[in-house]
């Protein structure tokens, strides 16, 4: 299988980009970019809203951001 490679995006924070193989999931991206997920984020890929289970592509941004919390 091949190789692809993504960035990762946090809001707020750094860009991260990962290796991984082809057919992998937002999620797989995630964990390989030690980011530890939960029910708060939002998920975009592109101007698009993902979930984890979207299948990435090489090239592709993810945006990885905390949802604000209000009262």
């Amino acid at each position: 299988m091949s190789e692809i490679f993504v960035k990762i995006v946090r809001v707020p924070g750094a860009v991260t980009e990962v290796g991984l193989e082809q057919g992998s999931t937002v999620a797989d991206a995630l964990s390989a970019a030690g980011i530890e997920q939960n029910n708060a984020e939002v998920l975009k890929v592109g101007s698009s809203s993902v979930d984890r289970n979207y299948t990435l592509v090489d090239g592709d941004r993810v945006i990885y951001s905390i949802g604000a919390k209000g009262n």
